[in-house]
C-alpha cells in the first residue's frame, strides 16, 4: 500500500528514465539543453528528463525519512 507521494516519485523516476531511453533510441544520444552559468560557476548541462529523475529521487529520500504508521 503506497502513498500518492511514493507513486508520484516513482512515476517521475520511471518517466525521466524512459524519456532518456527514447531519446537515445531515436537520436542516438540524449540531448542536454539546459546549461547554466552564474557568478563564475558552471553546472553540468541537463534536460527535463534528468530534472524529473533527480526530483523523484529526492522525494523518495524524503519519504524514507518521514515517520510512517506501522500496523500493530
Amino acid at each position: 500500500n503506497h502513498s500518492g507521494f511514493v507513486v508520484v516519485s516513482l512515476g517521475m523516476n520511471i518517466g525521466g528514465a524512459m524519456g532518456n531511453v527514447i531519446d537515445r533510441y531515436r537520436f542516438g544520444a540524449v540531448f542536454d539543453f539546459l546549461d547554466f552559468h552564474a557568478f563564475g560557476w558552471h553546472w553540468p548541462a541537463f534536460n527535463v528528463a534528468d530534472c524529473a529523475i533527480v526530483v523523484g529521487v529526492l522525494l523518495l529520500l524524503a519519504d524514507g525519512f518521514r515517520p510512517h504508521k506501522t500496523a500493530d
